[in-house]
């Protein structure tokens, strides 16, 4: 079995070898984690078959002394995020329709549609470990214990993970909802 030490220099000139090594080393673990956080076998590989393509098409910025199975498993954690946000935006527009059909304002309409987009940007600007805990707890209603054994961190730091997120979700949000109580 090639050590990464030895499998990056070799991905990194474009051998399809030493990438298909790779790709059988870790596809059924990052397929796995892709099933964790999706909880949706097609999605996951749809994620997992993205990032070992962007594994490739980026090779060449590959640095030496990097884990590629910490390196894919990170990339898979940031892609499926990505995917249960997306989908979750879809399921938003779908209520947002739904309440203007059953008689909210355009202007409460609107005022959904800034909302979410504040929040969507406060997201962004958490830190990723936060992120990432907060989507699992919030998004994907996973426990504090369930979130612990999937990233191999303990059920306290998950804890203060959430709480650090939470405020600092309140701390970009509540200016907004401020002005919206002034209009």
């Amino acid at each position: 079995m090639l050590t990464d030490s030895e499998l990056i220099p070799e991905i990194r000139k474009g051998s399809e070898k030493a990438f298909r090594v790779a790709y059988d080393m870790h596809y059924k673990l990052m397929l796995g984690v892709g099933i964790n956080i999706t909880k949706d076998m097609d999605a996951a590989k749809e994620v997992v078959q993205e990032v070992f393509f962007q594994f490739w098409k980026n090779r060449e910025k590959i640095k030496d002394g990097i884990s590629i199975r910490n390196y894919l498993k990170r990339a898979v954690i940031n892609r499926c995020i990505n995917h249960i946000k997306y989908n979750a935006r879809f399921t938003g527009d779908e209520t947002l329709e739904q309440s203007h059909s059953s008689g909210i304002t355009p202007d409460r309409q609107l005022e959904t549609k800034e909302l979410k987009a504040v929040i969507d940007e406060a997201m962004n600007k958490l830190p990723e470990k936060a992120r990432i805990i907060f989507v699992l707890r919030r998004h994907e209603g996973l426990s504090l214990k369930e979130i612990a054994e999937k990233l191999e961190i303990s059920p306290k730091t998950v804890e203060n993970q959430i709480t650090r997120a939470l405020k600092l979700l309140k701390a970009e949000i509540e200016p907004f909802l401020k002005k919206m109580n002034q209009l």
